[in-house]
């Protein structure tokens, strides 16, 4: 049942936007694109990166390499033609699959429930086709798809193809050296790894508290339990053991009978979209209560209803809600998506990986083999999301010291003296390492009633937001407070236009 709002505990409330000196907003300028060979530049930093199993996009193309790219309906042909070329500029031997996904959705947040009870099934699906063409050894290299596990236990690599627009093409979150990017992870990881038990905050209501347990990793916590890896990511243990690139796991994506995260979860966003504030109850890591949420958190109420009885492969007790995500996005140059925002795949899906976000998961762990056994069965599987933009993430030490991990959003390998040592290598590590996007939620950072301008609808305020920036920037950085500084930030410079931020205005 949905608790009436007076009887919930923990809803937010302020009396002045509590992160308005703190974190105040910022978006990047529109970079003007007007053909496939404005991307090239981008593509060809991507085309050097090394590969890696994360999401960082690391192509690593070699001459002669035979390559696979798949898009689809919803990729944009300009983009289509721009990875072409530079498939041709690095001589690989390449085919494109163009997949036909019928007309381009527009989504509404609450369509992430039905959206990844059938999207599992097309991972599960894509997990077959992968391994059926490792068999097969046509291809050296598959550059497919923008989230989930990929196979690691073989010799055809795959990567990622997260280019869907000229926008999300032309940003410096893909042309940042990699030696940064893959600083900032292994920081991350190194603080979790060594972290005793976690606690994470957030303003919009998240308040939760777990034992980051002895018993999932190894004896020198280099690496995850190797029984729980075998349990949970059979026939593709390389990639179950330890943390993924751009996308580090605040918490193992495993279960043992010990779980006892408690808490509450709760904020505006999921991967599909903004959503009425939503607030999820946690006892030793099973959801036990879902409030509001308007039309997301009623189908999420029928779903758990309908799965509380069902015993699923590796859980350790029975239902569909377990909470078992909570990864942290590195790369401080994501956006989210201006230009055809909630069609298709422009959607809440990209942005998780900007520095400092945390995105909640909880429902089956995604492709594992724990998850693919139980769809075999016939159960209900997937697994649904809420997104953190202001979290704070601290941590006892195992050697008992306290440290926090994010501060407001804030990723703090960003300030760690050694990653900056290394973004210097490369320029100033003031631009280098500052956030390209911060969101602007009104009563949080910006001036504003939290429920009555955002909160209770947050689409309607998301899409205002988003149409001033790409089409007024100047104005909409002023309107928010934004430090100016942001706007002329070189890494967004559009070649050219002298004197100019990519928006192609003079401020």
């Amino acid at each position: 049942m949905l608790k009436g709002k007076a009887s919930i505990k923990g809803k937010p409330s302020f009396t002045s936007p509590p992160l308005i000196e703190k974190t105040p907003p910022r978006c990047p300028p529109m970079v003007d694109i007007k053909s496939a060979d404005d991307l090239i530049p981008y593509l060809d930093e991507v085309a050097k990166r090394p590969y890696n199993h994360g999401l960082h996009a690391g192509w690593d193309l070699q001459p002669g390499e035979r390559v696979l790219l798949r898009v689809d309906n919803w990729h944009d042909p300009m983009v289509i033609e721009a990875c072409k070329k530079i498939l041709e500029k690095y001589n690989t031997n390449y085919e494109v699959k163009m997949v036909d996904k019928g007309p381009i959705i527009r989504w509404k947040g609450h369509d992430e429930v039905d959206y990844y009870l059938a999207r599992t099934k097309e991972l599960a699906e894509w997990m077959d086709e992968w391994e059926k063409m490792e068999e097969e050894g046509e291809y050296d290299k598959l550059l497919w798809g923008y989230g989930g596990p990929v196979l690691r236990d073989t010799n055809i690599k795959i990567q990622r193809m997260p280019f869907i627009t000229p926008e999300l093409t032309a940003t410096p979150a893909h042309t940042i050296p990699y030696e940064i990017i893959d600083a900032i992870d292994k920081w991350t990881w190194n603080k979790i790894r060594h972290a005793k038990r976690i606690r994470i905050q957030d303003p919009e209501g998240t308040d939760l508290s777990y034992t980051n347990h002895d018993e999932y990793y190894d004896s020198k916590r280099e690496f995850y339990n190797p029984d729980l890896v075998e349990r949970f990511w059979k026939g593709n243990k390389s990639f179950g053991k330890t943390y993924l690139p751009g996308h580090v796991l605040g918490r193992p994506w495993l279960y043992h009978p010990k779980e006892d995260a408690t808490g509450v979860i709760a904020g505006t966003t999921n991967h599909i979209g903004p959503v009425p504030w939503i607030q999820l109850e946690v006892d030793k890591g099973k959801i036990t209560q879902i409030n509001e949420g308007g039309e997301f958190g009623e189908k999420l109420r029928k779903l758990k209803s309908e799965t509380d009885h069902l015993k699923y492969p590796g859980f350790p007790d029975e239902g569909l809600f377990r909470w078992w995500e909570a990864s942290i996005g590195t790369n401080p140059h994501i956006h989210r998506p201006r230009q055809g925002f909630l069609n298709g795949w422009l959607n809440c899906l990209y942005e998780r990986m900007r520095s400092g976000v945390i995105h909640i998961g909880f429902g089956t762990i995604i492709s594992s083999s724990a998850e693919r056994e139980a769809a075999k069965m016939g159960l209900p599987v997937g697994h649904w999301h809420v997104h953190l933009y202001f979290p704070t993430m601290t941590a006892e030490m195992m050697d008992g010291s306290t440290e926090t991990i994010i501060k407001d959003g804030h990723l703090l390998a960003l300030d760690d003296p050694g990653v900056r040592d290394i973004a210097a290598q490369f320029g100033d590590p003031d631009i280098l390492l500052s956030e390209s996007w911060i969101p602007a939620v009104p009563g949080l950072n910006m001036e504003g009633d939290y429920w009555k301008h955002y909160a209770n609808d947050p689409e309607d305020w998301v899409m205002t937001e988003l149409n001033i920036c790409e089409h007024y920037h100047p104005l909409f950085m002023k309107m928010v407070g934004a430090d100016p500084k942001h706007c002329n930030n070189p890494l967004w410079h559009t070649a050219n236009v002298a004197d100019a931020c990519s928006c192609g205005h003079h401020h």
